[in-house]
């Protein structure tokens, strides 16, 4: 009885196990090509988005270690390979910012003013939304995020982001001392923040959301440990349902993108209790959502990092700025998932 209770326990943990295993991905061999950012410069933490066949890099940290942070803009042109620097941001210096883009304009705010470089004030985490008007080259301040009724620190830091009609959703709220699993969401239109439901899943920071318009996802990031979860979020039903979680022990500060239909997760770091549980990814992650599987794509030419960055043009993906353990980085790499 006892060999037969061995056996059935080996062969549930098996199942367990493969469950959730990294499968190959059948698809080719992923090819990257070096892209020139010299004139953007080396950041991490930084934000992007996309308007018009154009995208845009700002903010983020300059210089590993200290509080040198950065407010400027730049736009690029896949076409002519070309940065233009654009108008500054008006707001702090920060890193940890959301960017999203409704109706052909940019939203950022929010974040952490790391120039501070201490988060016991009530002035290092941001509360301040504006809006930027690309033909304009023009920033216009927004209504700020609500005061918050648990703590007068606004949950503000590292939260993640993503857009559905004339809507922006935040969710993975913290202030560095309280974790939230609320959600709000503003309207374009009417200038207002309103909280929705609440995310079901556990409180975090620092983890990614990503969609293409159709289907929305977010999940990884940190609270005391690192998380792996997956979850899809229904904007007209404000419901969420927890998909096939990530292989490995989670991670934090990652990059996540959407293209065509497909949806990916990369780099970031795993924080753990030892040396040998504190390290950066350098994998590219493809999640099925017809099969509910995740794949390994490939290895990120950049090498390990976290707090980088990525962007779709067409049906090539860049990626790149961040850091690894010694260095903030001026790179970027394109490629076809």
């Amino acid at each position: 009885m006892k060999i037969k209770q061995a056996l059935s326990l080996i062969s549930l943990i098996f199942m367990c196990l493969s469950c959730n295993e990294l499968l190959d991905s059948p698809l080719p061999k992923v090819e990257f090509t070096k892209v020139d950012a010299t004139a953007v410069g080396a950041r991490a933490n930084a934000n992007t988005f996309v308007i018009d066949d154009k995208a845009y890099v700002l903010l983020g940290r300059l210089a590993h270690g200290s509080a040198n942070n950065g407010t400027d803009c730049w736009q690029f042109d896949a076409t002519s390979n070309t940065w233009t620097e654009k108008a500054k941001f008006p707001g702090k210096p920060r890193v940890g910012a959301i960017s999203e883009v409704v109706d052909g304009l940019a939203y950022v705010g929010f974040g952490f003013n790391y120039q501070k470089d201490v988060y016991d004030t009530d002035t290092t985490i941001l509360d301040d939304f504006w809006q930027y008007n690309p033909n304009a080259d023009q920033w216009i301040k927004r209504a700020s995020f609500p005061t918050h009724s648990n703590n007068s620190k606004p949950p503000l830091n590292a939260c993640s982001s993503f857009s559905y009609k004339h809507y922006i959703y935040i969710v993975g709220l913290t202030n560095e001392k309280q974790y939230f699993n609320e959600v709000w969401r503003y309207d374009t239109q009417a200038d207002t923040w309103n909280r929705v439901k609440d995310f079901p899943g556990d409180n975090r920071q620092g983890g990614v959301a990503c969609t293409d318009g159709e289907k929305f996802y977010f999940g990884t990031g940190y609270h005391t440990f690192c998380r792996n979860d997956w979850w899809q979020y229904f904007p007209e039903s404000d419901t969420w349902k927890e998909r096939k979680s990530i292989p490995g022990k989670g991670r934090v500060n990652a990059v996540a993108f959407a293209l065509k239909g497909r949806y990916f997760v990369a780099t970031g770091r795993n924080v753990g209790g030892t040396l040998t549980d504190n390290y950066t990814h350098s994998d590219i992650l493809e999640y099925d959502p017809v099969k509910d599987k995740w794949y390994k794509r490939a290895e990120f030419a950049g090498g390990k990092v976290e707090n980088a960055l990525a962007f779709t043009l067409h049906s090539s993906v860049y990626m790149g700025f961040g850091e690894n353990n010694d260095f903030i980085l001026n790179q970027l790499w394109k490629f076809e998932p």
